[in-house]
């Protein structure tokens, strides 16, 4: 039922006419009749107001909330037992063998058999043997014995400790050969040791005896690592790596030397400088003959052995310190020479690299000194046929000035471009030993020296399956006293390459060129020159499976009868085949 506006207004009017109405009633009133003049009164009429009520066309609600109780369905089940699962742990890379074993012939008569033997990927430690001999049981045509083996065994162990790694490594290597310079066309060599030259059967067996001109080295050789693993710059925990290195060799005629290195590398970090010190004592002891002689027999006698001991003490303090693309060092290197007298040195050492766009290029330099230690162990293998009587020297180099550039034009080539400029006080020499051998031995001579070289080098690698380095050495020498740096190639050119195809057949490649070498002669009034040569050695392999391959080898493919040591021609070509085993 709806109700207008109105009706509202005419229930508001009758309903005060009839309170006015009541209100009249209720009220007593006099009545006057006459004709005349008067005074009349009439009485207020009281009225009661009534004012309007305002309401408020928007209505505020409270807020309704609704509250759902839970209830919980009545559910029922029962446990089936399942099989625990099993996971299937696969180590990432290639599957490793723990055995490895190569064997093969090739001309000369010459054997290679190499075992190597080792575990497998482990959390806690990593371990190694290996043994491997190789020799030529031929000689070469018109000079005489020129057979030799070689025989080596070890083995290394390492262990993973939560900070800290322990790796250790002993080795023994037995190599023996014989002292094959000689002119067999020259009859005063026959003179020299006593043999009458028309006695071919004197000649025939002073040519092919196995002991008269025969060395025999012994070496064993000992190495223990002990490095903390914290070896970064994102740390400010102290790093440490210490070394210790010790050799005993001995051969013919009652020489030996024992080698002893203690080193240690500490550092620590602190906001963006690194703070570094080495440590090294450097002991060598060698007991060696003042001279060797030939006696009637034509059998070579040793005299006067007496023991000599030298000692190196070196601590190098300097900073490292990396500002985005300066890299720089810088610290004073003290050394200490001491063999009958001690000598005091103070070395720069400074090293500066910047990187240009990205390490594309990177200029670099420094000044470095140090003091060398000539033992006869390094010297034997970098010339076979020293004398055991020549004498040992440490060579100071006083000044390394360096200068270079290097960097990568792409992620697959890589460039190096230096030169330097070295002072080095007694740096040594060969010259031919003419007492205690006619020429077939080696001596060492000491000079000081100033030395110029320049060095190219360059690396293409595309992933695993191609790469091709070369490296260019040029020599300047300038010794003070003797005429020539004797037997020092002006420069040295090499070249290998490696290639793979499809994991099947990987072919490498190595090519030297060696240049000329000025020779000492007592007999000749000029120096001798010996030519440049070129080796080049061409090996294959045939990778039947993961396990089983096959490969050739051809060295000196040149088939060139080289000397790179005066009077020892090499072995022309030599082909060498066998196969691989992984076991």
């Amino acid at each position: 039922m709806k109700i207008n506006k109105l009706q509202i207004l005419l229930f508001f009017v009758s309903a005060i006419l009839s309170f006015s109405i009541v209100a009249q009633q209720n009220e007593s009133t006099e009545t006057f009749l006459g004709i005349g003049s008067g005074n009349r009164k009439i009485s207020k009429i009281q009225k009661t107001p009534i004012f309007p009520s305002h309401t408020d066309s928007v209505t505020i609600l409270d807020e309704v909330k609704y509250y759902l109780e839970p209830k919980r369905h009545l559910t029922s089940y029962s446990i089936e037992n399942i099989k625990p699962a099993r996971l299937k742990i696969t180590a990432n890379g290639d599957k490793l063998y723990r055995g490895y074993l190569k064997a093969g012939a090739g001309t000369y008569l010459t054997p290679l058999l190499e075992l190597n033997y080792a575990s497998k990927r482990s959390r806690d430690e990593s371990w190694g043997l290996n043994a491997r001999t190789n020799g030529s049981f031929s000689s070469i045509k018109e000079m005489g014995n020129t057979k030799f083996s070689d025989l080596s065994l070890g083995g290394y162990y390492q262990k993973f400790f939560m900070n800290y790694d322990l790796w250790s490594e002993i080795q023994y290597e037995r190599n023996s050969y014989q002292f094959y310079g000689l002119d067999y066309s020259d009859d005063s060599m026959y003179h020299f040791y006593g043999l009458d030259i028309n006695d071919s059967l004197m000649v025939e067996s002073f040519k092919n005896s196995d002991t008269l001109f025969k060395q025999n080295y012994d070496l064993l050789d000992l190495h223990l690592k002990f490095n903390s693993r914290n070896t970064g710059r994102d740390t400010n925990k102290l790093r440490i790596k210490s070394w210790v290195d010790f050799h005993h060799l001995n051969s013919n005629y009652n020489f030996s030397e024992n080698h002893f290195l203690l080193g240690a590398h500490s550092g620590w970090l602190v906001l963006d400088e690194e703070f570094l010190g080495t440590f090294e004592l450097d002991i060598n002891n060698v007991n060696s003959p003042e001279t060797l002689k030939i006696d009637e027999n034509n059998i070579i006698q040793a005299s006067n052995s007496t023991p000599k001991t030298s000692g190196i003490v070196r601590f190098r303090p300097h900073i490292y310190s990396r500002k985005n693309n300066l890299i720089f060092k810088a610290g004073i290197s003290l050394q200490a020479n001491i063999n009958e007298n001690a000598k005091f040195h103070v070395f720069p050492d400074l090293e500066i690299s910047y990187s240009l766009f990205n390490n594309v290029f990177i200029p670099y330099g420094g000044w470095v000194g140090n003091v060398q230690r000539n033992t006869f162990n390094d010297i034997r293998l970098e010339n076979p046929f020293i004398s055991e009587d020549s004498k040992l020297q440490n060579t100071v180099q006083k000044s390394n000035i360096f200068a270079g550039i290097r960097g990568s034009l792409s992620s697959k080539f890589t460039f190096n471009l230096s030169s330097s400029f070295q002072k080095l006080d007694s740096m040594y020499f060969f010259i031919p030993d003419t007492v205690s051998s006619y020429g077939n031995k080696f001596q060492t001579k000491y000079d000081n020296l100033s030395q110029t070289s320049f060095l190219a080098e360059i690396t293409y690698q595309e992933l695993e399956k191609l790469k091709i380095s070369a490296k260019g050495e040029y020599f300047i020498y300038n010794p003070s006293n003797i005429s020539r740096a004797w037997q020092r190639p002006s420069f040295v050119f090499t070249l290998s390459g490696l290639l793979d195809l499809s994991d099947k057949i990987v072919i490498k490649s190595d090519f030297y060129l060696v240049g000329k070498r000025d020779a000492f002669s007592y007999s000749e009034p000029d120096p001798i020159s010996l030519p440049t040569f070129v080796d080049m050695n061409i090996s294959a392999e045939y990778r039947y499976s993961k396990k089983v391959s096959a490969f050739i080898q051809f060295n000196n493919f040149t088939a060139k009868k080289y000397q790179y040591w005066q009077n020892f021609p090499v072995q022309s070509i030599n082909i060498l085949g066998g196969i691989t085993i992984s076991f």
